[in-house]
């Protein structure tokens, strides 16, 4: 009987200890890819298009680039057709106010470079329309995010911004008593995304 306790302490002895569970690093690298959907006060639905971000994001920070492309839109009246493209390229940073498993709340702001194309076209005869050019300005604004991470490695958010755009470009017409304006767009902006997330 001695010696089945002895065996059964050694075999005890000889146990390799359970594995450490695995280190997970507090800076996490980022990918996103969605929609957005902005009411700029130039077309009456404003104008969708694409979103594609990266960042990094820390215990108490988050630091992302993103991308915004719009899809071109036709305002057309009588005269003229304008296509007015929006391209966005900035920085935004946030830092979550609640996060509850796969929650996460977040509320932030972002700074960034955005360009307007336009290109016109003349539907009645004897109507001179403007040469293409592209329109920076400055957009700038508060945003806030909820995130539901539904996989280790996956997640969707639903980001609400407001953006302010500085130096947008006003369309009208060149007439004898002057500029006639017709579309001024709006200074201050509402925007809604959704992106797809993916957290290496």
């Amino acid at each position: 009987m001695a010696l089945l306790v002895g065996s059964a302490s050694l075999a005890q002895e000889q146990a390799p200890p359970p594995a450490a569970p695995e280190q997970r690093s507090s800076v996490q690298w980022q990918l996103m890819v969605g929609g957005l959907a902005t009411l700029d006060g130039y077309a009456p639905a404003g104008h969708m298009g694409l979103l594609l971000g990266s960042g990094w994001e820390f215990p108490a920070l988050r630091f992302r680039f993103q991308f915004l492309a719009g899809t071109p839109n036709s305002i057309v009246d009588s005269r003229t057709e304008v296509k007015l493209e929006q391209y966005t390229f900035g920085i935004w940073l946030d830092t979550p106010v609640l996060e509850s498993g796969a929650w996460r709340w977040g509320v932030g702001a972002g700074a960034a470079i955005h360009v307007f194309g336009r290109s016109t076209f003349a539907l009645y005869q004897g109507v001179r329309p403007a040469n293409p050019r592209f329109v920076p300005s400055l957009l700038t604004g508060p945003d806030t995010s909820v995130r539901w991470r539904f996989a280790r490695r996956f997640a969707l958010e639903g980001t609400a911004a407001m953006d302010i755009v500085f130096g947008r470009p006003i369309l009208g017409y060149v007439e004898d008593t002057g500029f006639v304006p017709l579309h001024r767009g709006w200074p201050v902006r509402p925007r809604l995304s959704l992106a797809f997330m993916i957290l290496p």
